[in-house]
């Protein structure tokens, strides 16, 4: 056990509201940051298929922009099919696509569920070939990021013992990960969890 005097836990409130407020500023950018992106966007099928252009327009990692240009590919060479459809009018492809953007950040209840439905990223790309049925295509590509890291921190307490958790998680597959916790403070400890993601527990 260890005490501190009233002059050093006043500098400790201080630097822990400090850090708080750091903590909670540097949260909200990057809330707003998000927020902003989430808003769908028009891309060319050129700037959809090229993974700088993806990488610098939706502030997303290599890895993501290459899974994204890999489906906008397939679903422009009929390899990928969409799971909804529905048609706007509008006197070009180019006129359709910007106004299926607006009606999604302006949240349209007239569009399926599918293409409200909020995701990380959405692009809408406008096919200048023509259908068989004489009808220009505009995709819209929803899209959750993957993410190879998370990292927490918090508060814990077993009995009389008082710890602070720091935990690095390397995230393998979309539903596969392996984590090491640290326990700082009290009785140090650690734990290293191997994570799987699942529809069903078991039987459930």
């Amino acid at each position: 056990m260890f005490s501190l005097t009233k002059r050093q836990a006043a500098i400790l409130l201080g630097v822990v509201l400090l850090v708080v407020l750091a903590g909670w500023l540097l949260y909200q950018s990057h809330a707003a940051q998000e927020t902003r992106l989430q808003q769908a966007i028009v891309l060319t099928a050129q700037q959809a298929q090229n993974i700088n252009a993806l990488q610098n327009e939706l502030k997303i990692s290599k890895q993501n922009a290459e899974m994204l240009a890999a489906a906008v590919a397939e679903a422009k060479a009929g390899q990928r099919q969409p799971e909804v459809k529905f048609i706007v009018q509008a006197p070009t492809v180019q006129v359709a696509a910007e106004k299926v953007a607006e009606q999604i950040n302006q949240r349209d209840k007239t569009l399926p569920p599918l293409a409200l439905e909020k995701t990380d990223r959405t692009i809408v790309v406008p096919n200048e070939q023509k259908t068989s049925e004489s009808n220009w295509d505009v995709g819209v590509f929803k899209v959750n990021n993957y993410r190879n890291w998370e990292w927490s921190t918090g508060y814990g307490q077993h009995g009389g013992d008082k710890y602070v958790p720091v935990e690095l998680q390397r995230n393998f597959s979309k539903d596969a990960a392996v984590s090491y916790e640290h326990h700082i403070g009290g009785k140090s400890g650690f734990e290293v969890k191997y994570i799987r993601k699942t529809d069903s527990l078991l039987v459930l």
